[in-house]
């Protein structure tokens, strides 16, 4: 320990009693941080100058003139409205000069409005078959990479807004045209027309009698065939068929009972194994006696829900589906929680804890069972029951009009065979037809005193405006963010201050020797491990200093945004002492080799660390390999000083930041002297070069 405080105090005296090495450590330990703060600051709100982006607007737009003589062009006032925001510089010109500026740079893009835009808003017939875009939005790919996608951006928010204007015009035309339609309308009057208009129908049918005489020609087989239908017909039932619903309800109504008495069933087992649960020394056995019983009521839930009707019943049981998937998720939630139950070395606090939870989970489902796959099986069947009811009552309905059709058809079988009786069938074909008209009639005049009607039509005389207000943006999205953060600048810094830090130490390796000197320290039975630890405790002292700036200047001179400052500096010092263990060691045992090595993993980690971009859109070889690099869980740490800490997700990054620091060591304290062999070979290669 003596010798590496020796080395180590004398190269900080070395230093300090150097002008020009004095002021070049300073430099070292300064020039880091101004990297990180030039590039966090012109990160510090790059989309707040978007205002700046010049985007050519242009409206070919003809207008139209609506049915009521006003004219309008919708293209204009677009332009007129896009022009005067601040978030792009929306330029209105002329489409030659838009076409011009965009192919020589001048403008990022163009987006111009084709010429039946207004037309199309209040002709939607005509807009169906419009095959010519509406919007044309033209690009220069080649200008800047963020500058497209800001512009994409920029075209996409207009064309929304755009479609929501379109929409709100179609809506609010659409019932202008339903208010004037309906606009003078007399309930009563309108359905009295309508009860008049078949009265006289009733009265005319008699003279259509006439056209029987045409079809005598073909009248045997016509008539046959009347004959066979009647016959089908007559054989109609009321009382089987009512019989057969009647049935089918008994059945029903069992079938129910059957399925109420297994959600009993599988409450009281839940109670069960909450009981079993209850014990506080509860055993293994016991525990996977209750994931057999999990595994037997997740068996008996799907053998509920295959039992349950499919077909046409399948969306009237959807409820009760929904249901059921949701009970047996939450029992595989459970099965996940006896597993971890079971695992070997668990605390007994956390046992305790893990059962109640398992317990309370129990006890919730109890309470859904009860409360809502009950009553989904009761609503199922209620409806299926009510169907079978209202088909009762159709079929009742039908019977009378069924029992009328064999006469008429034997009826008219009898006119086509003797023309002598034909007045007389058509006379009672005609009443049949007429007990139809009046029992029509009388819904009708039903109608006419239901509400039902006049609150329809009082609801479309509502205002346009509001109704296409409504319907063109139906829905509000409300966005709450989790950890917020004052600026991008801020987002940007745990990674622009990771990448100082590496580069410092890489400058520091440049900078200061990796090997001391024990002939010039007169030192005697030193140690390589002496001679190792005395040096890196040089390295790590200016990594320390870097640190320290690099987080004070993100702090007090950019005014980043930190939650947590003295985790952000622990974060920062435990970053450079990886970084420097790493990189101090591989430059030792491995030399010019080492270095270039410390380059490429940099390189890589710019590229592939999840710093700036998320690591899921980066090419696949980066999703491989990135956890293989200490950048990321130095990031990540920061940001979880910098915007709220997460359970313990800062001290598990910092627990995997520091395996690359035990990497390092190993390989500075362990591979120095079996790689000094080769290091020497390649240093003599080099120099042999006389290049390198």
């Amino acid at each position: 320990m003596k010798n590496v405080m020796t080395i180590f105090i004398n190269d900080l005296w070395s230093i300090a009693r150097q002008f020009f090495a004095f002021v070049i450590a300073l430099a070292v330990c300064v020039i880091p941080a101004l990297y990180a703060w030039f590039n966090i600051f012109s990160n510090w709100d790059p989309y707040g100058g978007t205002g700046n982006i010049s985007i050519a607007l242009v409206s070919r737009d003809k207008g139209y003139t609506l049915e009521t003589g006003e004219y309008r062009n919708e293209g204009r006032e677009i332009v007129e409205e896009m022009a005067a925001g601040t978030s792009i510089n929306w330029v209105p010109t002329d489409y030659t000069e838009a076409m011009d500026g965009v192919r020589s740079g001048k403008y990022y893009g163009a987006l111009v409005l084709g010429e039946n835009l207004t037309r199309n808003m209040y002709r939607i017939t005509e807009a169906l078959y419009d095959q010519a875009p509406s919007i044309t939005f033209y690009q220069n790919a080649k200008t800047n990479a963020i500058a497209n996608k800001i512009t994409e951006t920029a075209a996409s928010t207009a064309e929304h807004n755009i479609q929501v204007r379109y929409l709100g015009i179609l809506i609010e035309t659409l019932f202008n045209r339903i208010d004037e339609f309906i606009g003078d309308i007399d309930t009563h009057e309108t359905v009295d027309d309508l009860i008049r208009l078949l009265t006289k129908t009733g009265d005319k049918l008699g003279e259509y009698c006439e056209l029987m005489k045409k079809l005598q020609v073909n009248n045997i087989v016509l008539g046959r065939r009347m004959h066979e239908a009647g016959d089908n017909l007559s054989d109609f039932s009321l009382e089987e068929r009512t019989d057969r619903l009647q049935s089918a309800k008994e059945s029903i109504d069992y079938t129910r009972v059957q399925v109420l008495e297994r959600v009993w069933d599988f409450q009281t087992r839940l109670a069960q194994m909450q009981e079993t649960l209850s014990n506080e020394d509860l055993s293994t056995a016991e525990v996977d006696s209750l994931i057999q019983q999990n595994n037997e009521l997740i068996e008996d839930l799907k053998r509920m829900k295959a039992s349950l009707p499919g077909g046409s019943a399948a969306a009237a049981a959807g409820t009760v589906y929904a249901s059921i998937e949701h009970m047996i998720t939450e029992l595989q939630k459970i099965n996940e929680q006896y597993e971890a139950l079971k695992a070997a070395g668990l605390p007994a606090e956390d046992q305790t804890i893990l059962r109640w939870d398992i317990i309370y989970r129990i006890g919730q489902m109890r309470d859904f069972a009860h409360n809502n796959l009950e009553q989904s099986v009761n609503n199922l069947f209620n409806n299926m029951i009510a169907d079978l009811d209202m088909l009762k009552i159709l079929l009742e309905s039908i019977d009378g009009t069924v029992g009328e059709v064999p006469p008429v058809l034997y009826a008219a079988d009898g006119t086509l065979y003797a023309l002598n009786g034909t007045l007389e069938q058509v006379e009672k074909l005609l009443k049949s037809l007429q007990e139809s008209v009046n029992e029509l009639v009388q819904r009708l005049e039903q109608l006419r005193d239901n509400e039902t009607l006049e609150t329809i039509i009082e609801m479309l005389h509502g205002d346009p405006d509001e109704f296409a207000a409504f319907f063109s943006s139906p829905v509000l999205v409300e966005t709450q963010t989790i950890y917020p953060i004052n600026s991008y600048g801020t987002a940007m810094a745990p990674f622009y201050s990771t990448l100082a830090l590496w580069v410092g130490c890489v400058v520091l390796a440049a900078v200061i020797k990796v090997e001391a000197d024990p002939k010039r320290l007169k030192l005697r039975r030193v140690t390589d491990a002496q001679l190792y630890w005395g040096r890196f405790m040089t390295y790590w002292f200016f990594g320390q200093i870097q640190s320290a700036v690099i987080v004070w200047g993100d702090l007090h001179i950019l005014g980043c945004q930190c939650l947590h400052p003295g985790l952000l500096y622990f974060a920062g010092s435990v970053t450079s002492f990886v970084f420097v263990c790493l990189i101090y060691s591989l430059v030792l045992v491995i030399g010019d080799v080492g270095k270039a090595v410390v380059v490429v993993v940099m390189i890589v980690q710019i590229a592939g660390s999840s710093g700036s971009y998320p690591i899921e859109i980066l090419p696949e070889i980066f999703t491989k390999i990135y956890v293989f690099f200490p950048y990321p869980y130095a990031i990540n740490a920061m940001r979880e000083t910098i915007c709220g800490l997460y359970r313990y997700d800062y001290w598990k990054y910092l627990g995997q930041l520091l395996i690359f620091g035990a990497v390092g060591l190993f390989i500075g304290l362990v591979l120095r002297r079996p790689l000094h062999g080769v290091n020497e070979f390649v240093e003599e290669e080099m120099h042999e070069s006389g290049v390198l």
